[in-house]
């Protein structure tokens, strides 16, 4: 009898802790902004396309400009039963001198995952156009070879308000 209670016990444990398993949200990996850095460091699409695969993004446009190039990723993703595409641009100019990788989502809070990241980052005021919208709160970051833009964008949706999250990665 004594060995029963805890058999029965064990067992309730069991369902109970698998039942919340299945019922927990989505992951939804971001890159960390070393990862980010690293491949804005790359200087090359081609590497940047294995990387970015990795992490479930597929190749949707490239889109040739007169100075830099753009390839562009998406991602479908599901979180909390509600469909998401997370964007990722890969730019880089002709000369393969600087690149810039920008990341928007509205799937994830990239603020809070990102700014304790950024905590070795030197705080700027923010001069993008972006943060020109009375709509979008920005903060702006640098170090010696990267400049690093981590913007929160209200915006109006079909079934109420949202946020959209951006970061830009830029190799000085």
């Amino acid at each position: 009898m004594k060995a029963f209670l805890p058999t029965i016990c064990l067992m309730f444990l069991t369902v109970f802790s698998s039942q919340a398993q299945t019922n927990a949200p989505a992951s939804n990996p971001f890159p960390s902004i070393s990862t980010l850095t690293a491949w804005a460091s790359l200087n090359s699409q081609q590497q940047f396309d294995v990387a970015i695969r990795a992490v479930g993004f597929k190749f949707e446009v490239k889109e040739p400009g007169a100075e830099s190039t753009a390839y562009t990723y998406i991602r479908k993703v599901t979180v909390n039963e509600v469909n998401y595409t997370d964007r990722i641009v890969y730019r880089i100019t002709n000369n393969n001198s600087a690149s810039i990788i920008s990341l928007v989502t509205a799937s994830t809070d990239l603020v809070s995952l990102y700014t304790p990241q950024l905590a070795t980052f030197k705080n700027n005021n923010c001069k993008t156009e972006m943060s020109k919208d009375k709509n979008t709160t920005c903060s702006c970051y640098e170090s010696a070879a990267f400049a690093i833009d981590l913007c929160d964008e209200r915006v109006k949706l079909t079934m109420g308000d949202g946020n959209k999250y951006f970061v830009s990665v830029a190799k000085k």
